[in-house]
């Protein structure tokens, strides 16, 4: 699994600033669908708690993100809408 570094999770504040979010409630509440995963199946995947959770307003911001994610070699999991 992929940890953001200090340097990384500092670069997403400045690039979205409150729409960047690191609190482990925030994070938890974003690690999962709607469904809870299975029991069995938990042990295999592991912990799906995110490192941070980005909230972009436009696709301009969006598209700043996966920029962002493959330079720095960061998985993104997309959620929403």
């Amino acid at each position: 699994m992929v940890s953001l570094s200090a340097t990384a999770s500092e670069s997403l504040k400045e690039l979205f600033g409150p729409r960047v979010n690191f609190r482990k409630s925030e994070r938890r509440l974003y690690g999962h669908d709607v469904a809870a995963m299975p029991s069995l199946v938990h042990p295999i995947v592991g912990d799906t708690t995110p490192d941070g959770v980005v909230q972009p307003e436009s696709e301009e911001e969006l598209t700043s993100l996966v920029q962002w994610a493959l330079a720095n070699r960061i998985p993104l999991t997309p959620q929403g809408k």
